[in-house]
């Protein structure tokens, strides 16, 4: 198997009696079509959300309806074997009542009259707003001897006298296949059309009830076809027949929504929804093309489904085969588990009751031929319901549960939270109270530094002391000291002033001395001035005379210039002169041939006034006078 397969899950017991009672409640709800939570998460205090209506230990259910009056109606196919009432009331002890009657639920098995007034293989049942209850007959016994004469029809019944309103029977080799399994219908009373779904062939049979015309459509389109690869897990294992072949049927569930706008259908053999426009259903000049492409895929259930409900506030119920489930797809689109249970083998189909339960048959189809060689069920077909009240509060009580798990599991985290800052702070508090405690032996090493500093101040006054006192004999010592400087400084003086006199004479004859040498100086610095003096006049000179060369050269390359563009404007006055002179040749030409062709057009004229003339004296006559044709066409 390539496709994913998904386990159900299923509710344990939990609600306990005094007298140590258990009871198996299930339900799975509001998480994913994957995980399916129970209703022991949060323990309600009410009946079990799974009640058992009925129970049929040999006869198998498919269809179920409930009237608004709260009648409830049951049908059993000729799958297995011919069972002995193929359409009953359920009665409130539990009994079958054949309906409307004994007769019409015993076929022969053999000729057509007997198919004509009679179930064949009672497939489904609906109820419609106004009291009727529709019975569709598939026509086709076991599934595997075709459709039979006169056996496929759908029937109405009058509720309020259980007589049959009407029958519309099906033309068998005309409107369907021999292996054509009509499997579940909708009636739209307002529009007169039935939705009826063909799971042998894969399509959609409109049935017209004012004209009895049937029509397939969305024959061989991919929604209303078996999924391809597509190998379904019912109750843990593989749904295979017994020569181990995937079992292929078409659309088999279908709903219409309360405003008659949209058919819901579902494929049993697949795992997506798909939806089409009930209008482009009845529009019998629609192609198939066209047709195709009004249909909406709605995405994938995960699971194979067989029976679909449309509630009031637009929520549809899904029976989940594949998880021993019912799941509901809201209005938004998500899909959820509705309840799950482990006894919901092959829930079947779906009805709502007046009461507010939701009403579904568990057909077991998958423990019998041809998908098991011998009947393995361990337990009796059912009839159940759920309420959907029940199952909001259990929702509503799950959720309180959910949020306050979450509630806790966030108390918890800020606890840790608190916890892990209130660690922080205690490891602030230890590092301030180290840094204190240091803080606190610095200043006692200060405290014993300044005691230390307070012992070396009193040592060093005393020092000072004993010092000023040897100062004192010092400077005594120091003052006799000076007083004999005194007299030897007396003396010294002296001999100063004696050396000073014979300085100033030595000093006068340098004097004398250095006056001769700078004068000898001077001489010489002049005469080197002199002589650079001479060196930069020479090299000015030289520059100027550089200088005045270029100065020449350029002032004789421009007179070159000068001259060469003197002899170029000289041509060029030449030229023009020339251009001048002929031109004036070229006018006096043209007057001269202006003057020439007004000569020629006078000689002209007087040509023809001599023509004129002659032709008057030949002929006689005034002939009329010529015209200025000529003159015209002999202008230049």
């Amino acid at each position: 198997m390539t496709e994913l397969t998904h386990r159900s899950f299923y509710l344990r017991p939990v609600f306990r009696m005094i007298a140590s009672a258990v009871a198996l409640i299930s339900v799975a709800i509001l998480v994913s079509c994957a995980t399916h939570e129970t209703a022991s998460d949060f323990e309600p205090e009410w009946e079990k959300l799974v009640v058992e209506v009925a129970q049929f230990p040999e006869i198998q259910p498919t269809g179920v309806a409930v009237s608004n009056s709260g009648r409830v109606f049951v049908n059993f196919p000729y799958w297995g074997h011919q069972p002995d009432v193929s359409v009953a009331e359920l009665q409130p002890d539990g009994s079958l009542t054949p309906f409307p009657s004994r007769t019409w639920n015993h076929w022969d098995g053999k000729s057509a009259t007997s198919s004509l007034r009679s179930f064949v293989s009672a497939q489904a049942l609906y109820v419609d707003s106004d009291e009727y209850l529709w019975a569709l007959d598939s026509g086709s016994p076991r599934q595997e001897r075709g459709v039979v004469i006169a056996g496929p029809k759908l029937f109405k019944i009058d509720l309020s006298d259980n007589s049959i309103a009407q029958v519309f029977y099906f033309d068998q080799k005309r409107d369907l296949a021999p292996y054509s399994v009509l499997s579940d219908f909708r009636v739209d009373t307002d529009g007169n059309k039935a939705y009826i779904t063909d799971s042998g062939r894969g399509g959609i049979v409109v049935y017209d009830l004012k004209t009895r015309e049937a029509r397939t459509v969305l024959l061989g389109h991919e929604s209303t076809q078996p999924q391809d690869g597509l190998t379904a897990e019912v109750g843990s294992h593989p749904w295979v027949t017994t020569l181990g072949q995937r079992p292929r049927y078409g659309v088999a569930g279908v709903e219409i929504s309360k405003d008659k706008q949209w058919l819901y259908y579902h494929a049993l053999s697949g795992r997506d929804l798909y939806r089409v426009p009930t209008k482009a259903l009845a529009n019998d000049r629609l192609s198939a093309s066209m047709l195709a492409s009004k249909v909406e895929h709605l995405g994938s259930t995960g699971s194979i489904v067989d029976g679909l409900w449309l509630d009031d506030d637009d929520n549809l119920y899904l029976t989940a085969i594949e998880k021993d489930a019912i799941l509901v797809r809201r209005p938004t689109g998500e899909i959820q588990t509705f309840v799950a249970d482990e006894r919901l083998q092959w829930p079947d189909s779906l009805a709502m009751g007046p009461d507010g339960y939701l009403y579904f048959t568990t057909s077991m189809r998958h423990l019998q031929s041809p998908y098991r060689i011998t009947d393995v069920k361990s337990q009796p077909y059912f009839l159940m319901k759920v309420s959907v009240a029940k199952v909001d509060k259990a929702v509503r009580a799950q959720l309180e549960a959910e949020h306050a798990r979450q509630s806790a599991h966030e108390a918890a985290k800020q606890a840790v939270k608190a916890k892990q800052q209130a660690l922080q702070q205690k490891r602030k508090a230890e590092q301030v109270r180290a840094a204190a405690e240091r803080e606190a032996k610095r200043v006692a090493m200060a405290q014993q530094r300044a005691q230390a500093a307070v012992q070396v101040q009193t040592e060093a006054a005393s020092a000072v002391e004993q010092a000023a006192q040897q100062q004192a004999e010092i400077a005594e010592q120091a003052r006799a000291a000076v007083e004999l400087a005194k007299a030897q400084l007396a003396e010294a003086k002296t001999a100063a002033e004696q050396a000073k006199q014979a300085a100033l004479e030595a000093k006068q004859l340098a004097e004398e001395a250095r006056a001769k040498a700078q004068a000898g100086q001077q001489a010489k610095a002049q005469a080197q001035q002199t002589r650079q003096q001479a060196a930069a006049a020479k090299a000015a000179y030289e520059q100027a005379a550089a200088q005045a060369q270029a100065a020449q050269d350029y002032a004789a390359k421009l007179l070159e210039q000068v001259a060469q563009r003197q002899a170029q404007a000289d041509n060029a006055t030449e030229q023009a002169q020339a251009a001048a002179e002929q031109a004036k040749q070229q006018a006096e030409s043209a007057a001269q041939a202006q003057a020439s062709a007004k000569l020629a057009i006078q000689f002209a004229e007087q040509a023809q006034q001599a023509a004129f003339e002659a032709e008057n004296a030949e002929f006689g006559g005034q002939p009329a006078a010529p015209t200025q044709t000529a003159e015209v066409q002999t202008q230049p």
